[in-house]
């Protein structure tokens, strides 16, 4: 993204997706979850009970097994990291990234955790410490041609990849326990839409390893899951717009299949500008109408 995500407007607008924080562990993000906890709008009644419940359960759990793989990938990547196997450290990149970018407003959400995971160096702020995937990916895919890139020590690469672990299972401890309004999941969706749009599209995400669709296609990923989890009362409510979703849902992923290869996709770098304008196109597409889902269910 063009900032720093755990200060900006849309990644604090994320929040709303978050109403409970028990077993956190960090005072600041149950105050501001309590916040739009108490100005978010009014739960459907009595006949709409049991599917608003089914949903908020299905996507808390959907979280927990996402968080689960992301803990278990980020370990082995880490551990190819201190080893020095740089190859088998790619390889395994962009496949465990993508269990945080599936799940990302809610990592968002944690304003401590996210800038140490996910920090992108164009983001760094004056005299802050870079850590986290993007620190590790740059010295595995390192900059060349210039010659003023400086490698990491290997000391230097263990304590990044001790630090990446251990922050992973934080946000592992820290979802167990939290419940989303159903309500708001469309929100999320939309957040994870506009991810795309700002980050993803532009090839700003992954500067350095190009792996960009892996984490488009986690974001649509996230997306759809938070759509279908809504989705049965969607289609009692507005028939139309969950027609609608499913159509555009469909191209979208077409056209991303088109650039799959054996490894998974692409790299970003290879595509044309018409491409990438086809792909956003088709996220503009989608997001309007995604942009109805919240208040067709509310």
């Amino acid at each position: 993204m063009h900032r720093p995500r755990y200060l900006s407007t849309a990644s604090l607008a994320v929040l709303a997706l978050v109403v409970g924080t028990t077993g956190c562990g960090d005072d600041d993000d149950a105050d501001l979850a309590t916040s739009f906890d108490e100005s978010s709008p009014a739960l459907l009644t009595s006949t709409h009970t049991e599917q608003l419940a089914a949903a908020s359960d299905q996507y808390a759990a959907y979280v927990r097994a996402e968080v689960a793989t992301l803990q278990t990938k980020t370990s082995q990547f880490a551990d190819y990291v201190k080893d020095g196997n740089d190859h088998a450290a790619r390889e395994i990149y962009a496949d465990a990234r993508m269990h945080w970018e599936r799940i990302e407003p809610v990592a968002e959400s944690f304003s401590d955790l996210d800038p140490r995971l996910d920090l992108r160096e164009a983001d760094l702020a004056e005299g802050e410490t870079w850590t986290g995937w993007h620190r590790l990916e740059k010295d595995l895919w390192p900059p060349a041609g210039d010659g003023t890139y400086t490698p990491l020590t290997q000391a230097e690469r263990t304590e990044l990849a001790d630090q990446l672990v251990a922050d992973t299972d934080d946000l592992a401890g820290r979802v167990q326990s939290l419940e989303y309004e159903p309500a708001q999941l469309g929100n999320g969706a939309k957040e994870l839409l506009d991810e795309v749009a700002t980050g993803k599209v532009t090839g700003e995400e992954e500067i350095w390893s190009h792996t960009d669709l892996w984490d488009f296609q986690a974001n649509v990923d996230g997306a759809r899951t938070a759509f279908e989890v809504l989705e049965p009362l969607l289609v009692e409510r507005d028939p139309e717009l969950a027609t609608e979703l499913h159509s555009r849902f469909d191209e979208l992923q077409t056209l991303l299949d088109r650039h799959r290869d054996a490894e998974g996709f692409v790299a970003y770098d290879e595509l044309t500008p018409e491409q990438v304008k086809t792909l956003a196109d088709a996220v503009n597409a989608l997001g309007e109408p995604l942009s109805q889902l919240t208040s067709a269910v509310a």
